[in-house]
């Protein structure tokens, strides 16, 4: 049995030797270096990463929190860690925290085609806000909206409320 994932803030120097790495094996169109750095200086932006087995770092997740609101720029897993539960682990402690800090909503905008992706997000209560036409540049493909709303509980894997939309 694998050793459970931990989340915690990134460290500068994971900058090159993990967060580059697995955002260039994750994504067609991978974030720079720069856009990266950006996110270290921008006072509303976090980085979190997953690690097991002591400091391995297998994932990570950038956010920005901004008032009363989370929105979620770029989740990515190592592909060696894909399919156990290291993006849920993620995803799920940035719900937390966001229900737990009385966040009115997460949102986040994911490819139509990243299917493993949204079924993750399907599982944890996301739903359907809107979708962004031509949103990625690389093949103007459109990316689904998705919206989070934190049920009464402070704890974010309860059922949250339905859809407003229908």
């Amino acid at each position: 049995m694998s050793e459970p994932v931990r989340i915690r803030p990134v460290r500068i120097d994971e900058l090159r030797s993990a967060l580059l790495r697995i955002e260039r094996m994750s994504q067609p169109h991978p974030w720079s270096e720069t856009a990266f750095l950006a996110e270290f200086d921008n006072p509303v932006s976090d980085i979190l990463v997953a690690t097991r087995n002591g400091e391995d770092v297998i994932g990570f997740l950038v956010r920005w929190r901004i008032t009363d609101e989370v929105h979620i720029l770029n989740v990515a897993v190592d592909p060696t860690a894909r399919r156990q539960g290291v993006g849920r682990a993620m995803v799920r402690h940035v719900l937390d925290e966001a229900a737990r800090d009385q966040a009115a909503f997460v949102t986040l905008e994911v490819r139509v085609s990243n299917d493993p992706a949204i079924e993750l997000y399907r599982s944890l209560d996301f739903f359907t806000v809107g979708r962004r036409k031509e949103y990625y540049a690389d093949n103007g493909e459109d990316a689904l909206l998705l919206g989070w709303i934190p049920s009464e509980s402070t704890h974010a894997t309860n059922p949250v409320a339905p859809n407003p939309t229908g």
